[in-house]
């Protein structure tokens, strides 16, 4: 059941980027995931949600490590709801 909310958290906030695309996912949509993904993640309720505590989705540690890492984007080990909307933010854009 968690990888099911789990998922459909994070589909919440991967955008399907189109040919033209430049803008990300909306911001409400972003912060909702980032909320889902806290209340099925949080192992420890701290209200925090760490990079360790991201990784349990994954099967594959390098997966993983790379997925986590990048909601971190302070690299604090914390992945704060900031950190989430700004790189959610990101998703879809032009570079």
């Amino acid at each position: 059941m968690k990888c099911i909310i789990v998922s459909v958290a994070l589909l919440i906030t991967v955008v399907i980027v189109s040919p033209g695309r430049t803008a990300g996912p909306p911001e409400k949509n972003i912060r909702e995931a980032y909320k889902l993904l806290l209340s099925q993640l949080d192992a420890n309720k701290d209200g925090k949600l760490s990079v360790a505590e991201c990784k349990i989705i994954y099967k594959d540690k390098s997966t993983a490590e790379k997925n986590c890492t990048f909601w971190d984007a302070d690299k604090d080990g914390i992945i704060t709801e900031d950190e989430y909307v700004k790189q959610g933010s990101s998703l879809g854009r032009k570079k």
